[in-house]
C-alpha cells in the first residue's frame, strides 16, 4: 500500500501466465513519486501497492501484445480465493498491473492540465487535484457518470488532492495523455468481473467497525502500508475492488457508507476469509481475526469484492 520506494526494490507478483519479477524502475530509470503524494498515501491507498515498471525493456514487452488474465479455478461455493470471481486482471505487456503506463511518456504518471476533481461512483466530489499534478490510473475498470460527463471516467489511484489522497474516478480529457488515448489504453486493458448468476440476497453498506483490524496485515510479506483497515470505511467511504488482496485488488468502484446502500451479494459465491498478520516483529505473524469478502454488485453491470465489516443484512 505504500508509494513506490526511493530506494531500488524488487516485487514478485503473479501475471496471468507466469511470475514476473519487477524491478521499481521505468524504461530503466528509477521512477519518483510527485512530492505531492509522499506522506499522503498511507491514508489514500484502499488496495494493494503492486506498482512495478512501466516495462524497463519495451521492445521485450510492447503495448501491443497482450497477457491473459488469470481467474480461480475452484468452486465459488466454498470459503478460497481459489474461485472463477477472484480474477487478476488481464492486460498489456507494457502495464505493471494492476496500472496503466502512459505510452506517451513511459512511466506511471499522468499530469492534469487542469484542475481535475476526483469523484467517488455516484458522483460526488471527493476532492480535487491541483493543475500539474501527476497521478496513476487502474486498469480493469471505466464507467459514465450522467452528473459528471457523458463520457467515460477512469479510477485515479490515491490521486493527490487538496482532501489528501483519494483514489476515485477522474476525467480523462483533464489528464495530458487526452481521453482518446486514454481510453483506447484501457479499452485494450477492460475485462468486467464476471457475473456468478444464480440468485443475489441483499445487504447494505454501513460504516465498519476498524478497531479489531488496527495494525493488522492483509498479506504475510509485511509491506509498510498494506493494512486490513485500508479494506474497510475511511472518510465516510468504502471501495468496491476487482479481486482480492494478493492479486492487486484495484479499486473499481467507491461508495459513501453512511446512505444505506444496496450491496447485492451473489449468493452462489461463498464468503472468502483472509488470514490476517502482526508485523509489529518486523516478521508476519498469523493473528486469529481473519477479514472476510464477499461478492457482488452496488450498481449493475459492476462486479466486485466488499470486505464483510462493511455490510449488514439489516438496513441501516
Amino acid at each position: 500500500m505504500s508509494i513506490i520506494e526511493n530506494t531500488r526494490m524488487t516485487l514478485t507478483r503473479h501475471w496471468g501466465l507466469g511470475v514476473l519479477v519487477s524491478v521499481l524502475t521505468a524504461c530503466g530509470a528509477d521512477v519518483t513519486p510527485p512530492a505531492a503524494v509522499e506522506g499522503r498515501d498511507e491514508v489514500a491507498s484502499a488496495e494493494q501497492e503492486l506498482d512495478g515498471e512501466c516495462t524497463a525493456d519495451w521492445a521485450a514487452n510492447p503495448c501491443s501484445v497482450a497477457d491473459s488474465a488469470a481467474c480461480g479455478t475452484g468452486s465459488p461455493g466454498v470459503d478460497s480465493p481459489n474461485t472463477p470471481n477472484n480474477c487478476e486482471l488481464g492486460g498489456m505487456k507494457c502495464d505493471p498491473r494492476p496500472r496503466l503506463c502512459n505510452r506517451n511518456s513511459k512511466t506511471l504518471y499522468f499530469k492534469t492540465t487542469s484542475a481535475a476533481n476526483v469523484y467517488d461512483s455516484l458522483g460526488n466530489v471527493m476532492g480535487t487535484v491541483a493543475a500539474g499534478q501527476q497521478v496513476r490510473i487502474n486498469l480493469g475498470t471505466r464507467r459514465t457518470i450522467s452528473t459528471v460527463s457523458p463520457n467515460y471516467l477512469a479510477m485515479a489511484f490515491s490521486a493527490p488532492t487538496n482532501n489528501g489522497g483519494i483514489s476515485g474516478w477522474i476525467r480523462p480529457d483533464q489528464l495530458d495523455a487526452g481521453y482518446t488515448n486514454i481510453m483506447n489504453w484501457l479499452t485494450q486493458n477492460y475485462r468486467p468481473a464476471p457475473d456468478p448468476g444464480g440468485t443475489y440476497s441483499d445487504w447494505y453498506i454501513i460504516p465498519s467497525n476498524n478497531v479489531p483490524y488496527d495494525g493488522l496485515h492483509i498479506t504475510d510479506n509485511c509491506p509498510a502500508n498494506n493494512l486490513a483497515v485500508h479494506y474497510l470505511g475511511r472518510n465516510g467511504r468504502i471501495n468496491l475492488i476487482t479481486n482480492l488482496p494478493g492479486k492487486g485488488s484495484p479499486t473499481k468502484a467507491v461508495y459513501p457508507n453512511n446512505t444505506g446502500l444496496n450491496f447485492k451479494r451473489a449468493q452462489v459465491q461463498h464468503s472468502v476469509s483472509l488470514p490476517l498478520y502482526d508485523c509489529s516483529s518486523g516478521s508476519a505473524v498469523q493473528v486469529s481475526t481473519r477479514l472476510s469478502f464477499l461478492y457482488g454488485y452496488v450498481q449493475s453491470g459492476h462486479w466486485g469484492w466488499i470486505a464483510m465489516p462493511n455490510l449488514s443484512t439489516s438496513s441501516p
